[in-house]
C-alpha cells in the first residue's frame, strides 16, 4: 500500500467514525467568546479565560511595548538575553509579592 493510500484509508476511517477534525474560521476568537457564522459561543478552550486580550488598557500597553521593543522575542532568552521590560516586570512582581526574586515563564505550559 502506498503512502497516499495509507493516508486516504486513515482519513476514510476517521470520516466513518465521525472523528475527522475540521477547522472552523472564526470572526472573533482570541478571548472568552468565539463568533462563528454570526453565532456567539463561550470559548472553553481559550487561554484567555479572563478576556484580557480585548481589554483597552492591555491593548494600549501592548501597542506601547511593540513601538518600544518591536514584535517578537528575537530568540530564546537563555541564548540572546531577555528584555529589560521582562526584567522590570519580574522585579516589580517580586516586590509586590514580598519576595526577593520572581521568574516569568514564556507560557503556562512552560511553567
Amino acid at each position: 500500500m502506498s503512502w497516499q493510500e495509507k493516508i486516504n484509508a486513515a482519513l476514510d476511517a476517521r470520516r466513518a467514525a465521525d472523528a475527522l477534525r475540521r477547522r472552523y474560521p472564526v470572526a472573533q476568537g482570541a478571548g472568552r467568546w468565539l463568533v462563528v457564522d454570526d453565532r456567539q459561543y463561550l470559548n472553553f478552550s481559550s487561554n484567555d479565560y479572563l478576556g484580557l486580550s480585548h481589554h483597552p488598557q492591555i491593548i494600549r500597553a501592548w501597542k506601547q511595548g511593540a513601538e518600544q521593543f518591536g514584535i517578537g522575542s528575537g530568540g530564546s532568552g537563555h541564548v540572546s538575553g531577555y528584555s529589560v521590560a521582562h526584567q522590570a516586570l519580574e522585579e516589580e512582581l517580586a516586590e509586590w509579592l514580598g519576595y526577593s526574586r520572581a521568574l516569568l515563564f514564556i507560557s503556562g505550559f512552560a511553567a
